[in-house]
């Protein structure tokens, strides 16, 4: 039988053993789960990258400047267009983008989803060209003209010649207020400065208008028809100006022959004509169906 020393050894000798054991275990596991990080890590450093879907945006740079585009987007952009079209390699996806041209800012929103997709930065407008422009006045009293088309202006016009030097180019049309009536027309100011229209003095145009009748049986050579059921105000505007209530139906005048534009507003459309008084008569129909 062994001694108590012995068992004591015995003992000693079977608990370190125990440890001995038990620390194996933890290290072998230890060392398993790093072997597993270092796997996982390994398989996502080689783990293939999938290539983003390019695609081919078309730009047409339609002005005469170059012009920086900036796109934001799955992936941000900056570049320079020259006039004409370019063409930029772009992943897939929505834009924003914003560039500078003709003097101002643009932006707005864009998708790339195939090579059929277009930029167009549209033409800057023409630059206005301003001209001289004449207003002739036979008037005794200071009047102003209202011309309106590519600009409006308030002209202020006296008896005599009116000339106006920073006029810009183009169809206007012009009105004004003279001997009890309203009086206008239309005029295209020339680039070359050559044009003008005249204002004719209370005289004549009250000579003139006590020439129109409605006397059917008086002598005529200006016969407007009106399918508008009330007066319309026309304005006509030839070797002189008149101002002419035309009621519904049938209207005689007799005006001096020549050529002549008109002009009326009804139902709040503007409308315009012209018409020829030659050796015989003239006719024309106001409606509102045309």
């Amino acid at each position: 039988m062994p001694g108590a020393a012995g068992l004591w050894n015995v003992s000693c000798g079977i608990s370190k053993g125990f440890k001995l054991v038990i620390g194996a275990k933890t290290n072998m596991k230890k060392i398993w789960l790093f072997s597993l990080v270092i796997l996982a890590v390994t398989l996502t450093v080689v783990q293939p990258v999938l290539a983003a879907t390019m695609w081919n945006l078309n730009v047409h740079n339609n002005t005469e400047e170059d012009v920086k585009v900036i796109l934001t987007g799955p992936k941000n952009y900056s570049f320079d267009t020259f006039p004409g079209k370019i063409i930029k390699a772009v992943e897939e996806g929505t834009y924003k983008y914003n560039y500078g041209a003709c003097g101002q800012k643009f932006s707005g929103e864009i998708e790339v989803k195939d090579n059929l997709q277009w930029l167009v930065i549209d033409p800057c407008p023409p630059t206005p060209i301003y001209t001289k422009f004449v207003v002739d006045s036979h008037l005794g009293t200071a009047l102003t003209v209202n011309l309106v088309g590519p600009a409006s202006y308030d002209l202020a016009v006296e008896l005599g010649s009116n000339k106006f030097i920073s006029i810009q180019a183009g169809f206007y049309s012009y009105s004004y207020t003279a001997c009890g009536g309203t009086y206008g027309g239309q005029v295209q100011v020339e680039k070359n400065g050559t044009s003008r229209i005249t204002l004719y003095g209370c005289e004549v145009v009250d000579y003139k208008l006590a020439l129109t009748t409605l006397d059917s049986h008086s002598p005529t050579n200006l016969r407007i028809g009106s399918h508008y059921s009330f007066p319309v105000r026309l304005t006509l505007q030839g070797i002189t100006g008149y101002s002419l209530v035309i009621l519904p139906g049938l209207n005689r005048f007799n005006l001096f022959p020549g050529a002549y534009s008109y002009s009326f507003t009804a139902y709040g459309v503007f409308k315009t004509g012209s018409f020829i008084i030659g050796e015989g008569s003239a006719a024309f129909i106001i409606s509102p169906l045309r």
